[in-house]
């Protein structure tokens, strides 16, 4: 483990090799911009979604709470790197796939002249190359979400499905959704658009008939390590609510539905069934 981890904190995702793709279009109401970076170890691909903001955001992450950040990532690894970490004993008390998200996020926060808290991150096994990007507008107002996203084996339904919590097992099946707004977001509004991006990503697997890897025969809501990254905006509106009733909460509800809809659709080949009439 020392020596495989030893061999992890060296050049990680930004060595030498590293080759930046083209960068990800983005309105520039956003003031943000998005690129991937790719590079492999041990000859499995390493791919890592960066978003850049211009000064710092109010940011809301299922991992890392509230935090003014100047960035946000979504690191996306092979399935088998993470199987690799998941079968490494602790040391220190810390898993390997643990320290190895905290030193991608270190490299990379190094790599922009920040500190570590100043970048947002998650992880996923989804290939960065089926990345769903999908804007919605109503001016003054703009959203767009990023998402990765997978789940041949990791779907499952919330409230239905026994929950066997490993700290930092590999992520088999992931939703990832970063949503980049305009908008001055309050904490408050942070927090209730959470609950407007889970309803959309639910809507996306009931519509795309996903069940559970757990419990035959039920429709999945999601998969077991999913999460969300929340980045609210410095120049438009102020906004306090953003449930589904109010303008900019049916803009986050489309923009994460269609594009969880899309990223499934790369990754995995689940398609909307054609209703006929």
């Amino acid at each position: 483990m020392k020596k495989y981890l030893k061999r992890m904190s060296g050049d990680l995702l930004l060595s030498p090799s590293l080759v930046f793709a083209a960068e990800i279009p983005l309105s520039q109401d956003l003031n943000a911009k998005a690129s991937v970076a790719k590079g492999s170890r041990d000859g499995l691909w390493e791919k890592t979604l960066i978003v850049q903001f211009t000064e710092k955001r109010r940011t809301l992450s299922t991992i890392d709470g509230f935090a003014d950040a100047r960035a946000a990532i979504n690191h996306a690894a092979h399935l088998e790197l993470w199987k690799k970490l998941h079968e490494e004993r602790p040391t220190r008390h810390e898993l390997a796939i643990i320290v190895y998200v905290r030193k991608i996020q270190e490299k990379i926060a190094d790599s922009l002249g920040l500190k570590r808290e100043d970048v947002a991150q998650m992880s996923t096994a989804a290939d960065m190359d089926n990345l769903a990007v999908v804007t919605k507008v109503f001016k003054p107002v703009i959203v767009t979400a990023l998402v990765t996203a997978g789940a041949e084996t990791n779907a499952l339904r919330t409230g239905v499905d026994e929950g066997t919590y490993i700290k930092g097992d590999e992520p088999k099946g992931t939703v990832n959704v970063l949503i980049l707004t305009n908008a001055r977001l309050t904490d408050g509004a942070m927090a209730r658009a959470l609950i407007t991006i889970t309803e959309a990503k639910t809507a996306a697997f009931e519509d795309l008939r996903i069940p559970s890897s757990y419990t035959k025969g039920i429709q999945a809501t999601g998969t077991g390590t999913d999460n969300i990254i929340l980045v609210g905006g410095t120049m438009g509106p102020k906004v306090t609510y953003t449930g589904g009733h109010s303008r900019i909460g049916e803009l986050i509800g489309k923009a994460a539905y269609e594009a969880v809809i899309e990223a499934l659709g790369k990754q995995n080949g689940f398609r909307k069934e054609k209703v006929i009439h």
